[in-house]
C-alpha cells in the first residue's frame, strides 16, 4: 500500500495502510470491503444500513456455507462475533440459500433488518469510528472520547480540515446515519480498487486462518461455492473406466443400487470443507442421493467401508489396466495434487485392509475436523 504514496501526495496513504493493523476482531475487514464495493458502484454517501448489509452478506458465505468461525464461542456455545450472530439469526428467520447472489442477500437483509437490528446497532457503536484511529493517533484506545459519538464526529470534522480523512460521518439517527466519502480518497479507491481489495482480502484471510486452524482452503471460502470451477472431467473418465472393468462389484455406496453409467461425482467429505477435487475424496453415487446429501458429512460407520472399497477397486484397476493407468495419470494435474496418495495409497499390490487403513488415517481426521467445525451428518433415508 505504501508504494502508492508518491502518486497521491495529498493523501496519507501510509495511515490508510494501518487501518487494518492489530485487529482482534473481523469487523474492520468487512466494513472497509463493503465500502469499497459501494464506491465501485458509484455510491458517495452510503448509509450505515447499506454498509452493514454488505458486511453481513459477505460474511454469509463464510459462516453459513463453509462453517467458518469469525470469533470465539461464548460459554453457552453461542458466537461472540456480531457478524456471525447476525448470519445465524438471519438463517433461522429468512429463506436465504447458501449460494445466493450477494445482491439478493443484501436486499433480504435490508427487508428483514428488524431481525438483526441489535447486531447492526452494536456494530455502529465502534466500527465506523475506530477504524479511523490511525488518522487520530493522539486519541488513545481508552480515551473516553470514543464513547461520545457526537463529540467524536465533531473532532473528525476538525481533523479533516488539516488532513483528508477517507470519510466523515454525518450526524443522523441509527442505521440512517451516513458516511461521506472524501472525493480525493474516492478517486484513489477507484484507481486502485483491485489492489486495495486484494490487500483487504489478504488481511481477512490471515485473520480467518488464525481463528480456524486446520481448516483447509480458507482462500476459497469467501464467496459462493457455485462460483468455483470444478475439475472433475478427468476423474469422471477414470471412474467410467473403473466401473466398466469392475462391473458387478460397483454400486452406489449409499444405497447399494447399481449405477448403470448414470451418476454424480460425490465429494465424500463436502467440497465446501476440503476445497479441492482430490481423487482420494471422490466416488460415483446416484444423482438424487448426492443432492440429498448436499453439504453434509456421510454417516461414517455406515459408508466409509463402501467408500474405501470403491477407492481400492480404482487403485487395483489403474495398476492392472493400461488404459485406466493412462486415465489415472491424466488426473494428476487437477485431482492428485497431494503427495501422500501417490506415496502411500495408490500403490501397486497394496492389500485391501492396508489400503483402507492408510485412507482411514488420512481421511478420518479431516472428517472429525469438519464435524467440529459444525458440519452435520447425513444418512440415506430414501427408499
Amino acid at each position: 500500500m505504501e508504494n502508492l504514496i508518491e502518486y497521491y501526495c495529498s493523501l496519507n496513504v501510509k495511515k490508510f495502510s494501518k487501518m487494518l493493523d492489530n485487529t482482534t476482531q473481523c469487523y474492520k475487514f468487512f466494513w472497509l470491503d463493503s465500502i469499497m464495493q459501494l464506491v465501485a458502484r458509484g455510491e458517495e454517501t452510503p448509509t450505515f444500513l447499506e454498509i452493514f448489509a454488505g458486511m453481513i452478506a459477505d460474511a454469509w458465505y463464510a459462516v453459513s456455507e463453509y462453517h467458518l468461525r469469525l470469533g470465539p464461542k461464548n460459554k453457552d456455545g453461542s458466537s461472540s462475533d456480531i457478524l456471525e450472530r447476525a448470519v445465524n439469526k438471519l438463517g433461522q428467520a429468512v429463506d436465504i440459500k447458501n449460494d445466493e447472489a450477494r445482491d439478493i442477500i443484501i436486499e433480504k437483509i435490508k427487508s428483514n433488518r428488524h431481525c438483526v437490528k441489535k447486531e447492526m446497532m452494536d456494530l455502529a457503536k465502534n466500527v465506523p469510528y475506530r477504524i479511523l484511529s490511525p488518522f487520530i493517533e493522539e486519541i488513545k484506545g481508552n480515551d473516553p472520547l470514543w464513547d461520545k459519538r457526537k463529540h467524536l464526529i465533531t473532532y473528525f470534522d476538525m481533523v479533516d480540515k488539516k488532513e483528508c480523512l477517507p470519510y466523515k460521518i454525518e450526524e443522523g439517527t441509527g442505521l440512517n446515519k451516513k458516511i461521506i466519502i472524501n472525493n480525493s480518497w474516492r478517486s484513489f479507491f477507484i484507481d486502485n480498487m483491485v489492489t486495495i481489495r486484494g490487500w483487504i482480502k489478504m488481511k481477512k484471510l490471515k485473520y480467518l486462518q488464525d481463528r480456524n486452524p486446520g481448516v483447509p482452503g480458507i482462500i476459497y471460502k469467501l464467496e459462493p461455492e457455485k462460483d468455483k470451477k470444478r475439475r472433475l472431467e478427468k476423474a469422471r473418465k477414470l471412474w467410467d473406466c473403473v466401473m466398466e472393468i469392475n462391473g458387478g462389484e460397483f454400486s452406489d455406496i449409499y444405497s447399494n443400487a447399481p449405477l448403470n453409467g448414470e451418476y454424480d461425482i460425490d465429494h465424500f467429505i463436502p467440497w465446501s470443507y476440503v476445497a479441492n477435487d482430490e481423487l482420494w475424496n471422490l466416488v460415483p453415487v446416484k444423482g438424487n442421493l448426492n443432492s440429498a446429501k448436499n453439504n453434509r458429512l456421510p454417516q461414517w460407520e455406515n459408508y466409509y467401508g463402501g467408500f474405501a472399497h470403491r477407492q481400492y477397486l480404482l487403485n487395483r484397476t489403474v495398476h492392472s489396466n493400461e488404459y485406466a493407468g493412462r486415465l489415472f495419470n491424466d488426473c494428476k494435474r487437477y485431482n492428485l495434487n497431494s503427495i501422500w496418495p501417490l506415496d502411500e495409497l495408490y500403490i501397486e499390490g497394496i492389500e485391501p485392509d492396508n489400503f483402507s487403513q492408510v485412507l482411514y488415517k488420512r481421511l478420518h481426521p479431516i472428517y472429525e475436523s469438519a464435524l467440529t467445525q459444525g458440519y452435520s451428518v447425513w444418512e440415506n433415508k430414501i427408499s
